[in-house]
């Protein structure tokens, strides 16, 4: 008990890596000192690549994926050794393979890497040593024996797994929460506006994340119970944006600057007891909440309307109603997490599942792939031209004994865009430099095989478990198993340190350089992302402002799509920025479009919410009617397509009369048609800086089939 209570303390990704090093000396201790001892690590090592934090069933395909790759890859490149002349194309067909493998996403990227992996490792071996059936026998052993080891602990894993998800969850809201806060008191300054896209990006990958491993279980209350916890923290997402929207472009919509500032404090104090409830799901026990914050915010709150009875604000009171209901939502995830609260889920759990991200692994996306214009077969061709010509080169000189490190830092430098290759390159560089002063300080305190070994396996568990956390470490692990199994292989070789830090230079330098040949701009894409967006927007908007009963669950399933459309624009506005000046995507309007569509996101959620919680005490067909109208006019300026769209029509008179007798439902409706054409002005202006000169035509607006499409898909 007391060992799972540590486990849950610590991050996944620390908990991956342990379990990984653990695997990886499970199976060195297996088979000892058998003379297929170093064939069996080696694979292992490759198949642990696909070993990452996710539900048993992802696990043992990637993983198996990864077996399967990486022996086609080394077994291939031994096989044709002995021939001198098919030894150069079976090096091309390898890394274009391995490189090809990316067709299949992002989950494919460390079966890809497995594969490249798996050519070093087999490049390392002296000529000497041959394939033969007895090292293809070993080494599918450690291949398949670490593979059953993947699958055992992922199974044993998955509630820590779901926990620290959520943990981590309910952590990057609260400083979504924060950045929000801070921005109230700046909320035209262009810097705090890109923090809090920073923020909202960060969350919403972290909640895909745990998505995928909540929402995969449907067994038993306690999934229950977690589901319904995650859907709590989704729901106050939406209710953070909405408070920071609800206080205007400019804090002197309050009637004082205190207000405004009593306003962030509050989200502040709502942003430490997310911190609380992620030390409980951390902890697995613990304080759920804690006094002095209570205490602290409702205090804060009657500030605040101490305040506006002195200084009467409009924009106070619409704070006031979405504070409420954000504590509302915070009191009553607090009581699930008490155990004192029913997990009520809005919609079948069996639906919840369309959240998921698709792990399928079909022949038909690699197809789709094999064109010019496809970014994975040309980052393919080029990682395969630049790989092969450093191999034969460096074959072909006479100071260059170690080929496949210079061909390891291209494949590990060489990304799909131009960001991640520049922070590669440098996180190699200097990683390398610290691995290789890691072996000059190892090699002082002992040669034996068996700690050689012992430190070749806990570079392996550091190097997985940094990845996606700090990569300088994983290339600095990288270094020190490189050097080391090196030597492992030909122990008369020494460690080369200096050779390796030369060959890491130049690799990087060669993959950096390569990067500008068939570039893939994200200029290239970004029109039809765009696109894409709007009309995930419009699907959005029909399904929150709908007026009927059977559709509980639609406006989650429009609302999941839209923002998964704006976090993959964001995305391509960060890896723009390292691009050149000539070639980025319009940075300001792209981020000026992605505050909108945040914006235009809240403001439905708060249609919604208006809609939910008091559309049956107005069953009237003039109700019916003015919400239709107001959603048809969002619809059209979303469809407009012009930089200055036409002004909205503002509800008519005896519209008017009807929606403002719902509370806050017709601020809350002009609100949204204002976003709306804010939504559609920058997409404008984005289509108009992206069209090539030669292009006249106008903008064209997203079709109505899209949206079609979009609304059956999330019926």
């Amino acid at each position: 008990m007391t060992s799972s209570i540590a486990v849950r303390h610590l991050p996944g990704w620390v908990v991956n890596g342990i379990a990984v090093t653990l695997g990886l000396a499970l199976v060195q201790c297996s088979i000892g000192l058998a003379a297929g001892a170093q064939a069996a690590i080696a694979t292992a090592v490759c198949a642990s690549l696909a070993d990452v934090v996710a539900t048993t069933d992802r696990v043992a395909r990637r993983v198996l994926a990864a077996v399967i790759a990486s022996t086609a890859s080394g077994t291939l490149f031994l096989l044709v050794r002995p021939h001198e002349a098919w030894l150069i194309p079976a090096v091309a067909l390898v890394v274009f393979g391995a490189m090809l493998i990316q067709s299949w996403g992002a989950k494919a990227g460390t079966v890809s890497f497995a594969a490249g992996l798996a050519l070093v490792f087999a490049m390392s071996l002296p000529a000497s040593q041959p394939l033969t059936w007895e090292r293809f026998a070993w080494g599918l052993a450690g291949s398949v024996g670490y593979w059953i080891w993947a699958v055992a602990t992922a199974r044993l894993l998955q509630p820590t797994w779901r926990h620290v998800a959520l943990a981590a969850s309910a952590q990057d809201l609260g400083a979504l929460l924060t950045a929000i806060a801070r921005q109230i008191g700046h909320p035209e300054d262009m810097a705090w506006q890109s923090g809090v896209l920073d923020a909202e990006a960060a969350f919403a990958d972290r909640l895909q994340a745990a998505r995928d491993l909540v929402f995969a279980n449907d067994e038993g209350p306690q999934a229950r119970r977690e589901t319904a916890i995650l859907l709590h923290l989704i729901d106050l997402r939406d209710l953070a944006l909405a408070s920071r929207l609800e206080v205007g472009p400019s804090p002197t919509q309050f009637a004082t600057r205190r207000q405004a500032e009593l306003t962030g404090r509050v989200v502040e104090q709502i942003a430490e007891a997310l911190q609380v409830i992620a030390g409980h799901l951390r902890a697995g026990g613990g304080p759920v909440v804690d006094p002095a914050i209570e205490q602290a915010i409702h205090g804060l709150l009657d500030q605040l309307e101490d305040s506006a009875r002195t200084d009467p604000c409009a924009a106070v009171a619409g704070v006031n109603h979405l504070l409420e209901n954000k504590l509302a939502m915070l009191r009553s995830l607090q009581r699930l997490l008490e155990g004192d609260g029913r997990a009520d889920l809005p919609c079948a759990r069996s639906d919840l599942r369309r959240y998921i991200t698709p792990d399928e692994w079909r022949l038909a996306a690699v197809t789709a792939n094999l064109h010019a214009d496809a970014p994975v077969l040309r980052h393919a061709l080029r990682t395969c031209a630049t790989a092969t010509a450093a191999y034969a080169l460096t074959r072909a000189l006479p100071w260059a004994p170690h080929p496949q490190w210079i061909v390891l830092t291209i494949l590990a430098v060489m990304q799909g865009n131009l960001a991640l290759t520049l922070m590669r390159r440098n996180a190699r560089v200097l990683g390398t430099l610290a691995g290789c002063v890691a072996v000059l300080v190892l090699t002082t305190a002992g040669t034996s095989t068996t700690f050689i070994s012992a430190c070749f396996l806990v570079a392996s568990g550091i190097a997985h478990a940094y990845f996606g956390v700090r990569y300088s470490v994983t290339a600095a692990a990288a270094a020190v198993m490189a050097l080391l199994q090196a030597h492992l292989a030909v122990p008369d070789s020494g460690f080369s340190t200096l050779e390796r830090f030369a060959d890491t230079v130049a690799g990087a330098l060669l993959g950096w350089a390569a990067t500008y040949a068939l570039p893939i701009w994200e200029r290239r894409n970004v029109g039809a992302a765009l696109r894409q967006a709007i009309v995930a927007l419009r699907a959005y908007a029909a399904e929150a402002t709908a007026l009927r009963d059977d559709s509980a669950g639609l406006p989650r399933f429009a609302r999941q799509r839209a923002y998964d459309c704006i976090r993959t624009l964001a995305a391509t506005r960060s890896r723009s920025l390292a691009e050149p000046a000539d070639v980025r995507v319009p940075i300001p309007q792209l981020t000026a479009w992605l505050a909108a569509a945040y914006a235009l996101m809240a403001q439905l959620s708060n249609l919604r919410l208006s809609l939910a919680m008091h559309a049956r005490e107005h069953p009237t067909p003039a109700f019916a009617a003015a919400v239709a109208r107001v959603s048809r006019e969002v619809d059209a300026l979303l469809a407009a397509g012009t930089i200055e769209p036409a002004p909205a029509a503002w509800p008519a008179d005896e519209d008017e009369r009807v929606l403002s007798a719902v509370p806050h439902l017709l601020p809350r409706a002009r609100r949204t048609l204002l976003e709306a054409a804010r939504v559609a002005a920058q997409a404008a202006q984005i289509e108009a800086l992206i069209r090539p000169p030669a292009d006249d035509a106008p903008p064209q607006p997203a079709a109505a089939r899209g949206l079609a499409e979009a609304r059956d898909d999330a019926r």
